[in-house]
């Protein structure tokens, strides 16, 4: 997750270069988890055990803080259309999101 968090940040910036030289309103960097547990953690500020998670939500924190985050949310498991990808039984999600050209997350 934080490499794509990374990723989102690195394009919005370069994207918020452009956009004020054109005069348009930069996007918002919204980022999802099918993670209930990792979405309590950087939203409700739990904690983990895990040494070697701390470092990665503290740095997600922080981008939250900093306001490079828009908005973190929970997507749930049956909405979720990267599970077509990774599960045995996948969902409908993905062939919805192909068939229709649009994404409808339950959040």
């Amino acid at each position: 997750m934080v490499t794509g968090v990374d990723t989102a940040i690195s394009l919005s910036t370069t994207y918020a270069l452009i956009y004020k030289q054109l005069g348009i309103a930069n996007f918002p960097v919204i980022i999802y988890t099918d993670s209930f547990s990792l979405y309590e953690c950087l939203v409700k500020l739990g904690t983990t055990k895990e040494k070697r998670l701390m470092i990665d939500i503290m740095a997600l924190r922080q981008s939250y803080k900093r306001r490079e985050l828009a908005e973190i949310r929970w997507i749930k498991g049956d909405s979720n259309p990267a599970d077509a990808m990774t599960k045995s039984t996948p969902n409908k999600a993905l062939e919805r999101m192909v068939s229709t050209s649009r994404l409808k997350i339950g959040i």
